[in-house]
Formats: structure tokens, sequence, C-alpha cells
């Protein structure tokens, strides 16, 4: 990625996109990341709607605890 120059404050994408030029190497090393995280798909737990109050505790009780 080169950095062509700095925006001084935040504006319109079309004009950041302009700020910058991507190489070919970055723009492979980023398909390839893509392609690796659609391989690997989400595994894991979707529940259907929000969670009651019973099971959001239950979350920040694992949370707490170090789980992922």
């Amino acid at each position: 990625m080169i950095v062509r120059g700095l925006g001084k404050q935040r504006g319109p994408a079309p004009e950041a996109q302009l700020q910058y030029e991507e190489t070919d190497a970055s723009q492979r090393a980023r398909e390839a990341m893509a392609l690796e995280i659609r391989a690997q798909g989400f595994h894991g737990f979707r529940p259907e709607g929000r969670p009651t109050k019973k099971a959001r505790r239950e979350i920040l009780r694992f949370r707490r605890r170090g789980g992922e």
C-alpha cells in the first residue's frame, strides 16, 4: 500500500481513495486472506433472536472467566 497523502480532516470516501494506491502484492495478500476466511466459515454459536435475561447473565459470566 502506498500512501500518497493525508487529509487534514475527515472527508468523503471517494476523496480518501485518492490518497492511497494499492500495490499488486498487497492486493494478492488481501485476496488470499479473504479466501482463507471464507474457507474457514463461521463455526460459532448463533442464537435465534435476542438472548433472555438469564442467557445474557450466563454469557457475561462466561466472558468474565476468560472464555471466548
